[in-house]
């Protein structure tokens, strides 16, 4: 639907960028209240973390914006710094002059930097988005300056944002001053049923709708909300969607929920691959070492336990996996794979997870080793992109993460007493 033709003055709803209002709701304001507590805090290092979408940029750029004018800040992200980008960013950003060019003359001339504005105006405050992205030498810099003093105060506050908790890296044996200053970690939380509705009000009314339970529904914000899990962002971003595929007001299911596209392949595929002997569409897993399989795995139950336990069901013999390291359930619709709080863990096509809908020929990595999903099935991209939103939505709940790993466990102890 165009947004125009709808009444409305602009696009109210933006998965990136700045947004057209600033709603508050209780996470968003604790967010505030723990980012002021790290700035002036005497250890005044704090971890923010939260998932995608999450609201962690627009927090620290409104937090950023209340900051007294003498304070000097700088942001940098760090999946993109090395030592040399990231010093060449802070003096940018702080504006100040280096003498040389070579990388060991920067880093001093930013902790005189430093010095000098700690000592004459302001503690700086360094941002870091990205935190658990960074580059061993970048996290090395950041401990050159956590330990940096004068006149007995620290003279550079941080505040470390990830979108995954940051613990071990802090606390690895190199960054012990980066723990020494570390508070309590702050973990962003969703927003409520009721905050969510209000959110999506207010953005629709500053966007020239008069009247916003017209177009969006009491009972469609609840199933928005169910959707997105509360995170803005991906709350607006499921709005965009449905306001795409609507023609008019008001946003119905059907909107949310689309049928399965049905593609038609342009050329026949091959049936050879495709399909078993017996007509069946083939599903398996293969287990793989250094790119050599090992073995296949038909897939048949509902749930497959992998790990380096003999009981499990698909069983590897490594130091990288845990003993009950990663599961996979299968649903009518989707594959799921849940890592079990393995200590290594578990990535899809080199990308860390904690849940995750797989697609076929998606590979699960566990150390050397590699898993393949075969199952044609979830070969259509469009599908695969809906199961993405609606199912890993569905999963991804606290209780559900949490009943599954439970299950898990029983049926590990169960197995594990009549195996002894």
């Amino acid at each position: 639907m165009d947004i125009v033709h709808a009444g409305l003055k602009q696009q109210p709803f933006h998965a990136c960028g700045k947004p057209v209002v600033i709603i508050h709701y209780q996470s968003e304001q604790a967010a505030h209240d723990y980012l002021h507590m790290v700035a002036v805090s005497e250890r005044g290092i704090g971890p923010l973390h939260g998932p995608k979408y999450s609201g962690k940029k627009t927090i620290i750029r409104e937090f950023v914006r209340s900051m007294p004018a003498d304070i000097p800040f700088a942001i940098i992200d760090g999946a993109r710094s090395n030592t040399n980008n990231m010093l060449d960013t802070l003096r940018l950003q702080f504006a100040y002059e280096t003498v040389s060019g070579s990388p060991g003359d920067s880093q001093i001339d930013l902790l005189n930097f430093i010095a000098h504005q700690a000592r004459h105006i302001r503690q700086p405050l360094l941002i870091v988005e990205n935190f658990n992205k960074m580059h061993p030498s970048s996290l090395l810099v950041l401990c050159k300056l956590a330990v940096l003093k004068l006149e007995g105060r620290y003279a550079v506050r941080m505040i470390l944002v990830s979108d995954e908790p940051s613990y071990n890296i802090i606390h690895a044996p190199a960054m012990n001053a980066l723990a020494a200053r570390s508070l309590s970690a702050f973990e962003m939380g969703p927003m409520t049923q009721g905050e969510a509705r209000k959110y999506l009000y207010a953005k629709l009314r500053v966007s020239g709708c008069a009247s916003p339970d017209i177009v969006l529904p009491g009972d469609i914000c609840n199933e928005l909300h169910k959707v997105s899990r509360g995170w803005p962002g991906m709350l607006d971003k499921v709005v965009i969607r449905a306001i795409g595929r609507a023609k008019n007001w008001p946003i119905r299911l059907e909107h949310i929920y689309p049928p399965a596209v049905q593609v038609t392949p342009r050329s026949p595929p091959d049936i050879s691959i495709v399909k078993e002997s017996g007509g069946r569409e083939l599903q398996k897993l293969c287990l793989t070492l250094n790119r050599e399989t090992l073995k296949e795995f038909e897939l048949k139950d509902s749930k497959i336990l992998i790990g380096r336990s003999e009981l499990c069901d698909i069983s590897i013999s490594s130091r990288f996996v845990s003993k009950h390291h990663a599961l996979l359930v299968r649903t009518e619709n989707a594959m799921h794979l849940l890592d079990l709080n393995s200590t290594n863990g578990t990535f899809i096509n080199s990308r860390r997870i904690q849940s995750k809908v797989m697609r076929h020929d998606d590979v699960i990595s566990l150390g050397n080793h590699g898993i393949k999903l075969i199952s044609p099935i979830y070969r259509t991209p469009d599908v695969a992109e809906e199961q993405d939103l609606a199912d890993t939505a569905r999963m991804k709940t606290l209780s559900d993460m949490r009943r599954l790993r439970a299950e898990a466990n029983v049926d590990i102890a169960s197995t594990e007493k009549r195996e002894g």
